[in-house]
């Protein structure tokens, strides 16, 4: 099975480096690439949780990109914050998907026909490759760093992990 190249956004890295599973995104896919703004929002002030992490993670294991100043890129910034537009824009260029959880950036990211992977969706790829032995720890670990996820999509995550 070919791994998926993805564009990563800022909320999966930081919530996954708040509870140390950054490690699983290079084994789930192929390349991960961000642009400089991705970085700068996850790894820009090292006092923020999980900003050390990320810094350590992207310089191993992914190719960061100058910011784009392009049409996509620009009417993207019309709803969404700057990284988000910045990974959609990226995406979009090197015909990938992108790794976002915010509810409009998954919307326009869908609106473009880019694919998307969001975390859940990272952990039951890990979990059906054998990375991890259950999704609800990790889960949990989320929740407990303030990462909002609905009560519905655990349960449906959970359901489809067989936990």
């Amino acid at each position: 099975m070919t791994k998926p190249v993805i564009v990563a956004d800022a909320g999966p890295l930081i919530a996954l480096a708040k509870c140390g599973q950054l490690a699983l995104l290079p084994q789930v896919f192929g390349h991960i690439h961000l642009p400089q703004a991705v970085l700068r929002e996850a790894a820009g002030d090292s006092a923020l949780p999980g900003a050390l992490a990320v810094s350590s993670f992207v310089q191993e294991f992914a190719q960061v990109h100058p910011n784009r100043d392009d049409e996509l890129f620009r009417d993207a910034r019309m709803v969404l914050d700057e990284g988000e537009a910045q990974a959609l824009s990226l995406a979009r260029t090197l015909q990938c998907a992108v790794l976002l959880d915010d509810r409009r950036g998954r919307l326009v990211a869908t609106e473009l026909g880019i694919s998307l992977f969001g975390v859940l969706g990272t952990l039951l790829q890990a979990k059906r490759i054998g990375i991890i032995d259950a999704v609800k720890p990790v889960l949990d670990a989320l929740l407990l760093h303030d990462y909002r996820l609905s009560g519905k999509l655990v349960a449906a995550v959970l359901h489809e992990a067989g936990e």
